[in-house]
């Protein structure tokens, strides 16, 4: 197209192309802003100064790069799909972008975007493709990154928050190298698919003498059809398991399968439960599939999320950052049995376990780096089989409990629905707001928000989530002829309560074995773990429940779980770390008073309830000042007989919430919507447990912040785990980072003691872990009881050491405290 064939833009105020005409980079963006179009320059406003920032960052003077956008002309709004209200759209620029960068004949361009992306290369979505290294319509390398403006919108779709700038600087990172040269190298790869028992036999004879092996499967309807083997980057092989083989030929490949994957050589492999569950027992459980794979090795989820536990973990991310692999997952995805080809579904298995043992590489790399290597393989590996052996095993369920409760709950709701549809029909709501009997509005935003703003008359909010409700009712509704308008809103948040309870709990369907079960997500951002239910394609369809969700506390946790009972012939035992998260922030904050409040067993949520309510307590402060052993137990047994009989159950759970609010720098709304109080009273609380707690504040607060500014923004906890804090410096990455040694010490403690507790007694049965306790069952007579026990308050006893910790801390013991019982509902204390 010659240069009169261009489009005229005249009569707009047209922000052209600017930079260096020799740049080897060229950056294209979406369109220009405010401050561009008064400027005439692209990049020139916030985000096109973080642009250059992130150049600058990735070794490039940004004078040296040029700068453009695709569409040359700001869109109303900066709403890029407004262009049509100039009646113009996108496609109408894309022959000046092609011209300028024919003129300029980069070696690499970085795509800023989604608009960016497709616009160059016609790839359609900016999160898959982002990292990639990828060819432009005409035949320039491009690695395209995702919008920096969408950090400083927070609306923006597409970013989730500050900590991706992380990786948006590593898409930088590659731009800028791929800028240097011209060639478009990717990664070659000898994919194939085995053909014969032979070709099997020769390609693992070969590699016989390896250390280590990449494994990955594909499945249907959780039946492995393939599984795809890699020794090294270069190199896969994928073995249908079913389609292609004659049955005599076929036994000869399983056997030989099987033997490999029972055998010496190390394995390898990206979330791998997934894959090591099914090819033992497939088909929710009820299919032996007959294939026990020993030895395995590394999980490249787990590693990366030790090294980055702030950042996605799938293995299209990792390969992203760690290898120049573009997005592959979409051959995978794609797959059409009835129209395609195995072979392309065999080929995409055996990508995949190539990439993984590329990453595997990459990763081990980094873990050395960051002295990092020991903790991975000695504390979090260990974790792969512990945590696949609980989902294995599950928690049998007592049928007629869950019938007593889906007749308690529904009974439940109809009163709450009798309720609500009474107080309704005594307001004289317009004809648009009124809703017919029996019409669950409550399960409807729109029919809450129309209710609530407009037929009530309340003061509008954001949108009718529980916790906006909750604040409403708490700070929207003062006066007293307005009392029913509040009790409406409760009614809604029961209703909703009770249709979760049902829905996700007491519906679950279980396995049919009886048995419900819970997928375990090992790693979360602290080192905790997560729980969720089982869905396809673990399973044929969504199973059981997140058991960490089932609340500790108040009817409805007690009443889920009466559904779980041990196996015949056993019976739960439920240890618990008393206290676990405020003893360590005690010793952290180097608070001598709460330390010693702990060792003598004050109930310290009972004492903080008496602190923010204005109880008064006799001879705390005797206690305090008092250094004879024995008459500081005599004390604290007064003080607990005191508190016993002043703070009422519900208050010291007021305590409780209120101490841990304290100790985490949680602001005063979201304490109030944790204890459903107005936001003064929640900031009154607040600032009483600190007049009565001042080490968290004085000491805690700014050590953990020193720390971070002088330590590249790390934290290590007691057993070496590290965390680099990526969010932006500020108020919500010191919250964050208040919480991570606490949090990661207590849930550490607790996974490692359970761990030399499994091998020091392999019969004992884990079935659940909720950072602070754990549920098991043992055999069900005394003698088996009291060894269990024994062994477990020991290991849960252990000290803890704090000398390796970033704030350097002597020992710290955490008591614990252990049930037993017939149901999980019903448990009683040893």
């Amino acid at each position: 197209m010659t240069t009169s064939e261009l489009k005229d833009f005249s009569a707009f105020r047209y922000v052209p192309g600017f930079g260096a005409s020799t740049a080897k980079l060229a950056i294209v963006g979406e369109a220009p802003g405010a401050e561009e179009e008064l400027a005439g320059r692209p990049f020139v406003g916030q985000s096109g100064k973080m642009v250059r920032g992130i150049v600058e960052n990735a070794g490039m003077n940004p004078e040296e790069a040029y700068y453009t956008n695709v569409v040359k002309v700001r869109p109303p709004g900066n709403n890029i799909d407004a262009l049509n209200v100039l009646q113009l759209k996108i496609e109408d620029f894309l022959p000046h972008l092609w011209a300028e960068l024919d003129t300029l004949k980069p070696n690499c361009i970085l795509a800023i975007g989604g608009v960016a992306l497709k616009a160059l290369t016609g790839y359609d979505g900016i999160q898959k493709y982002r990292g990639s290294i990828l060819q432009a319509k005409n035949g320039v390398k491009v690695v395209s990154t995702i919008h920096p403006a969408s950090l400083l919108h927070a609306e923006s779709a597409g970013m989730s928050s500050w900590k991706d700038l992380t990786f948006i600087q590593w898409d930088a990172n590659r731009a800028v190298a791929q800028s240097r040269f011209r060639e478009y190298n990717l990664p070659r790869r000898h994919l194939k698919v085995c053909r014969s028992f032979l070709e099997l036999d020769r390609y693992l004879h070969d590699y016989r003498n390896a250390f280590s092996c990449a494994l990955d499967i594909e499945t249907y309807k959780t039946f492995p059809i393939c599984i795809a083997i890699a020794f090294n980057r270069n190199e896969s092989l994928s073995i249908p398991l079913f389609a292609g083989w004659e049955a005599g030929e076929r036994v000869r490949v399983w056997r030989r399968l099987a033997d490999f994957l029972s055998g010496p050589i190390a394995k390898i492999g990206q979330n791998f439960k997934f894959d090591q569950q099914l090819m033992e027992c497939c088909n929710d459980y009820q299919t032996n599939f007959g294939f026990e794979i020993n030895n395995f090795y590394f999980d490249t989820m787990l590693g990366f999320r030790t090294l980055y536990p702030e950042l996605p973990a799938k293995l299209e991310f990792i390969a992203s950052v760690l290898t120049e692999e573009p997005y592959w997952k979409e051959e995978g995805k794609s797959f059409n049995p009835k129209k395609d080809s195995l072979d392309k579904l065999l080929l995409y298995n055996a990508k995949d376990a190539a990439v993984t043992f590329e990453c595997y590489e990459e990763i081990e790399k980094e873990l050395l780096e960051t002295n990092t290597l020991n903790f991975f393989y000695e504390r979090v590996m260990p974790l792969h089989d512990f945590y696949r052996r609980m989902e294995r095993k599950g928690i049998l369920r007592d049928l007629e409990a869950r019938k007593l409760l889906k007749e308690k709950y529904e009974l439940q709701r109809q009163l709450l629905e009798t309720e609500l549809q009474i107080l309704l029909e005594n307001f004289e709501l317009d004809e648009k707001v009124t809703f017919g009997k029996g019409t669950k509005l409550y399960n409807s935003p729109q029919k809450v928000a129309k209710l609530l703003f407009v037929g009530l008359g309340l003061p509008q909010r954001k949108d009718t989530a529980d916790d906006t409700l909750s604040g409403l009712a708490r700070n929207g509704i003062k006066a007293k002829k307005d009392e029913p308008k509040k009790r409406i809103i409760q009614l809604i948040l029961d209703l909703r309560k009770v249709g979760k309870t049902i829905g996700t709990y007491i519906n679950a369907e279980h396995f049919p074995d009886g048995r419900l079960r819970t997928s375990v997500r090992i790693a979360l951002e602290t080192g905790r773990t997560a729980t969720q239910t089982m869905k396809v394609p673990i399973t044929t369809e969504n199973y059981s429940m997140a058991f960490q969700t089932i609340t500790k506390h108040g009817d409805i946790g007690n009443d889920l779980r009466s559904q779980f009972i041990p196996d015949p012939g056993k019976i739960f035992l439920e240890p618990d770390l008393s206290q676990a998260e405020s003893r360590v922030i005690a010793i952290l904050s180097n608070d001598e008073n709460q330390i010693k409040l702990f060792h003598y067993g004050i109930d310290i949520h009972r004492l903080t309830a008496a602190w923010i309510f204005g109880h008064s307590v006799n001879q705390v402060r005797e206690f305090y000042q008092e250094r004879d052993p024995d008459r500081c137990r005599e004390i604290a047994k007064i003080i607990n007989r005191q508190l016993k009989e002043k703070i009422p159950d519900h208050e010291r759970q007021l305590g409780k919430t209120f101490r841990h609010a304290g100790e985490g720098g949680m602001e005063k709304a979201r304490a109030a919507e944790l204890t459903n109080l107005s936001n003064w009273r929640a900031g009154e609380l607040l600032e009483k447990f600190h007049a009565n707690s001042p080490c968290i504040r004085d000491v805690y607060y700014p050590e953990i912040i020193r720390v971070l500014q002088e330590n590249d923004r790390i934290l290590v906890n007691p057993f070496e785990r590290r965390r680099q804090f990526l969010n932006k410096w500020g108020d919500e990455l010191f919250k964050e980072a208040y919480r991570q040694l606490p949090q990661s010490t207590v849930s550490d403690h607790l996974k490692f003691s359970m761990l030399r507790i499994s091998s020091a007694n392999p019969s004992i049965e884990f079935l659940e872990e909720s950072h602070d306790s754990f549920l098991c069952q043992v055999d069900d007579n005394e003698q088996s009881i009291n060894e269990v026990r024994s062994l477990i308050t020991k290991e849960l006893e252990t000290p803890i050491n704090f000398s390796k910790c970033s704030l350097p801390r002597g020992e710290l013991v955490i008591p614990c405290e252990i049930k037993k019982g017939y149901n999980w509902e019903k448990m009683v204390k040893l």
